[in-house]
């Protein structure tokens, strides 16, 4: 009777598990890349992220660019497009630290 009992158990924690929501995805480095090489490079060159004199001086300011220049090039980007460039144009040219993406 208790193997019964433990692998009904089992059976059930196991259900209840696959049903819970998948964690938050993590950042795509590549994917980010891929996408701003795809719809934003062709206007924004490298330079434009380099310069001391640049607008965008917080992640904050930098994810606001990115979903309205989405918008702008009628680009339908949820926040796991945005999320991703973001992360990309973080880790390879702004480095800001400090705040959570």
């Amino acid at each position: 009777m208790s193997i019964n009992y433990c692998t009904g158990f089992f059976a059930v924690g196991f259900a209840l598990a696959n049903l819970a929501p998948a964690p938050a995805r993590a950042e795509n480095f590549g994917r980010g890349q891929e996408l701003y090489e795809n719809h934003c490079q062709a206007c924004h060159e490298n330079l434009l992220h380099l310069g001391e004199d640049r607008k965008v001086k917080t992640l904050s300011d930098l994810r606001e660019r990115i979903r309205s220049w989405a918008i702008h090039a009628g680009d339908d980007w949820g926040n796991g497009e945005v999320d991703d460039v973001l992360f990309y144009l973080n880790k390879t040219f702004y480095r800001f630290k400090g705040e959570a993406l």
